[in-house]
């Protein structure tokens, strides 16, 4: 109750200087409050919104992460089970992990067409590492000896992926997954941006360049409830899976 308390209290304290500071300047320069939770209302209210801006960028992000996954995570047990193949996928880990988010997002621009295709690339080559490594990760923690005595008391390979294997892969997966959803919605949003595909990108891109800074602000705030509704959605999952 108390954790509670404490983040109504920061949100409170949040919207209070906000408020101040509105007052402060030019609508256009900072909206207060009100102004922005009207247009919140109007963007939610609209179907074109969903449809049109906010159903592709999910689609992207969404995208992009299940192709992080399905090249990542083959790539992390490779590396586990066998080390070389670990070391000769570090340089180009490297690189990935290494390369600045809009740096790549312009490269796949250049040698694609901007379209989804080149955002769920993006996303997907920025996370692969992350599952490789969490993976890799998850695999090195389980117990030799736990793994030993399942052989020698002949447990079924069913029961032993679901006692043994899947809750020690989950120890580094479960994290690595929150990381990596917050990610995709970001790096989506930069590409389409870069882009101009349309998407919560291009929405952010028109309200900047309009000088509609109160639809600015409410797009911002539709893009942290993603983040914060994936978060908790994730966080829950994790408790759940280290229940005994």
């Amino acid at each position: 109750m108390t954790r509670k308390l404490a983040f109504l209290t920061g949100v409170a304290a949040i919207v209070l200087f906000w408020s101040l500071a509105a007052r402060a300047n030019l609508p256009a320069i900072l909206p207060g409050p009100l102004a922005v939770l009207k247009a919140l209302g109007q963007l939610l209210g609209d179907p074109g919104f969903w449809s049109g801006t906010l159903g592709p960028s999910l689609g992207r992000a969404t995208g992009g992460l299940a192709l992080a996954f399905a090249i990542g995570a083959p790539l992390g047990l490779a590396g586990w089970r066998w080390p070389v193949v670990s070391a000769l996928l570090a340089p180009l880990r490297l690189i990935l992990m290494g390369l600045p988010a809009p740096v790549l997002a312009i490269l796949c621009i250049l040698w694609f067409d901007g379209s989804t295709t080149t955002t769920i690339l993006t996303v997907a080559a920025l996370l692969v590492p992350v599952f490789q490594i969490a993976v890799a990760e998850g695999m090195s923690a389980i117990e030799p000896q736990l793994e030993e005595m399942a052989r020698l008391f002949d447990v079924p390979p069913i029961r032993r992926l679901h006692r043994i294997i899947l809750p020690a892969l989950w120890t580094a997966l479960g994290p690595a997954l929150r990381i990596a959803v917050a990610n995709a919605i970001r790096v989506t949003l930069l590409t389409e941006l870069l882009s101009g595909a349309e998407g919560l990108g291009a929405a952010v891109q028109r309200a900047q360049s309009w000088l509609q800074t109160d639809r600015l602000f409410a797009l911002v705030l539709v893009i942290l409830a993603l983040i914060g509704l994936a978060e908790i959605a994730l966080a829950v999952l994790i408790r759940e899976k280290k229940r005994p």
